[in-house]
């Protein structure tokens, strides 16, 4: 909750400074970080607005927007999306940070369960993200796998809901589709995690590609 306000007001104070700012370069990056094309072409654009506004500490509720914006987007745009935050994440002099990839994960996941009344499919959507991430090396399966444990509006309530189990279920997936079996095996037993911890304490459809790795 304290890091969901923190952000809620990092993005009003963003947005206060952009109000004010007269350069046009500034309400492009605005507007790209709010609702961005998520197109190829567009990163070199995208890391100079960023580097021109020079505030780190949005960089989270920037994640955070971009994520969850994506939900309503096509495939092809969430994917594009993905290679974006890898590529600022691992070029570009690493523009963002790991700490910073994690705060705006944890504030998606705050939100995750409002979400799924207007996008079901968000919590699928968000496993293959960060199925994508962990693939990539930039945050492990371990502390992926802590945040939906304790996420949610409530701390654990997205376990509860049985979305917990969904958004792992869909990381592994994409984690043996992407990389194969044997970094998959590798990055299980390294994180620890057991899966039964992220299945809901009753029966539910969204436990299926969950139980498919138990």
């Amino acid at each position: 909750m304290e890091n969901r306000n923190r952000n809620q007001q990092q993005g009003a104070e963003f947005r206060s400074k952009q109000q004010n700012a007269p350069d046009d370069k500034e309400d492009c990056c605005r507007n790209q970080q709010q609702k961005p094309r998520f197109r190829a072409r567009d990163e070199e654009e995208v890391v100079l607005c960023i580097r021109d506004l020079s505030t780190p500490s949005f960089y989270p509720s920037m994640v955070s927007l971009w994520v969850s914006d994506s939900f309503e987007r096509k495939n092809m745009e969430r994917s594009l999306l993905a290679q974006l935050i890898v590529n600022l994440s691992k070029r570009h002099d690493c523009l963002i940070s790991r700490s910073q990839l994690v705060e705006g994960f944890e504030s998606v996941l705050s939100t995750l369960e409002e979400a799924v009344t207007d996008v079901p499919k968000a919590a699928e959507f968000l496993g293959y993200f960060f199925g994508k991430v962990i693939a990539e090396n930039l945050v492990p399966l371990r502390e992926i796998g802590k945040l939906i444990r304790e996420g949610g509006e409530q701390p654990g309530s997205l376990v509860d809901a049985g979305l917990g189990s969904e958004i792992l279920g869909n990381i592994l997936e994409f984690v043996k589709m992407e990389k194969g079996d044997s970094f998959l095996n590798e990055i299980r037993t390294s994180s620890n995690l057991r899966l039964d911890d992220f299945r809901p304490p009753y029966s539910s459809a969204k436990t299926k590609k969950l139980d498919a790795f138990l």
